[in-house]
């Protein structure tokens, strides 16, 4: 297996500023209704100094509420190739279930096939990481994270430092 390299997710750190809004270039929100809110912030954890993405959410159930890249900034799906999908998260809530997602696309760009890892926080600043493999017919992807609320878990906030997908190696 080769060594890990580059992070292939566009403006994964956040830093790039979109010219039409106060959101990172290259990132949508992903789900809610109308007791959600996404945010582009000056960083909230103590040890990074940078600006952050902020999920709160106090109503909505029905699947995950978060932000996934846009469209437009997909990366090729390579089969046979071991990736590694990562972000440093936390909540306001120890426990809330978080998740990253792999959203497959076939050839023309259509939905595919997604791959959830799913994790219960905590309200550090932590390391949530997972091995996804593109499954036959898929051609690209691009990435999502979030929480998934149930109504015991509400009303959550969910920070989100960076974002990593990286190649490991083949399979």
């Amino acid at each position: 297996m080769a060594g890990p390299e580059k992070n292939l997710i566009f403006n994964g750190y956040f830093d790039i500023k979109r010219t039409d809004a106060e959101f990172p270039l290259g990132w949508v929100r992903l789900n809610g209704d109308e007791g959600t809110t996404v945010a582009w912030t000056d960083g909230y954890f103590d040890i990074i100094n940078r600006r952050t993405v902020k999920i709160g959410n106090t109503t909505y159930t029905a699947s995950v509420t978060g932000i996934e890249q846009d469209q437009q900034y997909l990366i090729e799906a390579q089969p046979g190739v071991i990736w590694e999908l990562s972000a440093w998260m936390r909540t306001a809530n120890e426990g809330a279930p978080v998740r990253l997602i792999a959203i497959f696309m076939d050839e023309n760009r259509q939905y595919h096939s997604e791959r959830q890892l799913k994790f219960t926080s905590t309200t550090r600043l932590e390391r949530y990481s997972g091995l996804v493999a593109a499954p036959s017919g898929a051609r690209w992807l691009r990435v999502a994270c979030g929480v998934h609320d149930t109504p015991d878990t509400l009303p959550s906030v969910l920070w989100v430092a960076w974002m990593v997908f990286r190649k490991l190696g083949d399979l």
